[in-house]
């Protein structure tokens, strides 16, 4: 089978990744720039063909709500016309590009989740975190309060009589995607139901079927796929942040209890998906009930599993530096063309798109 196959470059064994042209199987991060000439044509050519689409497609999902909006203190206005009409086609445009861009993040109030751990101490949550954010009175914008830790989780033997599969473990860096995902998309905001826990269903495939993973590379590499199969703006985590997000709520901030940011995480979401389901009619209630038990479940394995967590959390940030390295090679080429192109947009007039420097 394809999975078995060896590294194309240098032969190692359980290759992750794959080239996206000619789906050769890759290792490393090392091995897939010594083949990055395939991939990086494969990239080029999705940038020129959604450069080509851009002007034509329709609006992302997150502004379909954008018509029902209603301005306070603005009765002239025509009954039904809502803030989507009401911008030209150039603003619509670049509406489209500042969500799917991620950049509209920086529009927004600054946020820091509860589990980040300040400076000097871990990395900065990604490009769209805020960076050196200050807020009114000219101080450090600091982390929400963090979710209570559950006082009684039931054991996982109450629950099911067998032992669970050892691929059990896979299923938490996804879920734990999906969470750190929603909330920082919603910038923290749980009045904002069913959306937010629905956007954690959304990200993680473990919320809402079984959908077994063998590593954990796979399980948040596959949430960060389905978000954006979804349609979802880019987290102002940054794409790398929500994976470094995982690897931080899976060390956990206290030694005496590496596994309490886990709980309160899992507890955090459990609670969220309950006010969700209240807040939907009864008949769409069944995903929320389904996503709660699986997130039941794994906060009674976590309790247990503290050496489990700590592999996880090893991989996860091994995870979390393969991306960030990408991206910051992307965000090489991407200035690179913006010093040919004058601009962060490709020239309009005609055939300049196939006059790059390549």
């Amino acid at each position: 089978a394809e999975a078995d196959s060896p590294c194309g470059l240098c032969g190692a064994a359980a290759p992750p990744y794959t080239c996206p042209r000619c789906h050769c199987r890759l290792c490393s991060l090392r091995c897939y720039r010594a083949h990055g000439s395939c991939a990086e044509a494969f990239y080029r050519d999705q940038v020129l063909e959604a450069l080509r689409a851009e002007r034509c497609s329709p609006p992302p999902p997150a502004l379909r709500r954008l018509p029902e909006l209603r301005e306070p203190g603005d009765p002239a206005r025509p009954a039904g016309r809502g803030l989507w009409e009401r911008l030209s086609e150039a603003e619509r445009d670049e509406f489209r590009r500042l969500v799917s861009s991620g950049e509209a993040a920086a529009l927004l109030p600054h946020w820091r989740p509860w589990w980040w751990r300040g400076r000097g101490r871990v990395e900065e949550l990604g490009d769209g975190s805020g960076g050196d954010a200050e807020n009114e009175e000219g101080g450090e914008v600091r982390p929400g309060p963090a979710p209570p830790v559950p006082t009684s989780v039931p054991p996982l033997s109450a629950l099911r009589a067998s032992p669970p599969s050892p691929l059990v473990r896979f299923q938490l860096p996804n879920a734990l995607f999906g969470y750190a995902f929603a909330l920082s998309l919603h910038g923290g905001d749980e009045t904002l139901l069913p959306e937010l826990p629905g956007t954690a269903i959304a990200a993680s495939a473990a919320l809402r079927a079984r959908r077994p993973f063998t590593s954990t590379a796979e399980a948040l590499l596959s949430a960060r796929s389905e978000a954006r199969a979804a349609g979802l703006p880019l987290s102002p985590l940054g794409d790398s942040g929500a994976l470094l997000a995982v690897a931080q709520l899976l060390e956990g901030r206290d030694s005496r209890d590496p596994g309490a940011d886990v709980a309160a995480a899992l507890w955090h979401l459990w609670r969220l998906l309950r006010a969700g389901a209240r807040a939907l009619p009864p008949p769409e209630r069944g995903r929320f009930r389904g996503a709660r038990r699986k997130v039941g479940f794994l906060l009674s394995w976590s309790r247990g599993a503290t050496e489990e967590l700590a592999q996880l959390a090893r991989e996860a940030r091994g995870v979390y530096a393969e991306v960030a390295a990408e991206e910051a090679a992307v965000a090489e080429i991407r200035e690179g063309l913006e010093k040919v192109w004058g601009g962060p947009r490709a020239p309009s007039r005609e055939g300049a798109l196939e006059e790059g420097p390549w």
